[in-house]
């Protein structure tokens, strides 16, 4: 299996699961003025933790409850697999587009010697 096909592979496991995103946690305080949060940072509540996504300009923010941290947090993380193997083919793409053209430019260049030389 080639390098390309490889990666391509690999592609197509990261898309089954991913979810362009960021994920962040934080902890808060419940108001309640009796509540140990209210008088110690310490004992905020959390952390709890955020999926983040934007789509048509806006940025929403949804609450991940415990039980699907693991899944969200993978999901997110094969997003970031997904960027990185698609930054891997571009840049096996682009050195190919770079040969191309260096040789079709040498190929112009000799043609031009050629005229002149005759």
């Amino acid at each position: 299996m080639g390098s390309k096909d490889k990666l391509l592979h690999e592609l197509e496991q990261a898309a089954a699961s991913m979810v362009q995103g960021s994920l962040s946690e934080s902890s808060r305080q419940c108001g309640d003025p009796c509540c140990a949060c209210a008088h110690d940072p310490a004992s905020r509540h959390g952390p709890h933790l955020y999926f983040r996504y934007r789509t048509e300009g806006k940025v929403h923010s949804v609450y991940v409850p415990a039980e699907l941290g693991e899944a969200v947090r993978g999901a997110q993380s094969a997003w970031a697999e997904f960027q990185q193997i698609g930054t891997q083919i571009s840049v096996e793409n682009r050195d190919r587009l770079l040969s191309s053209l260096e040789r079709d430019k040498q190929l112009v260049r000799a043609k031009r010697r050629r005229k002149r030389s005759k």
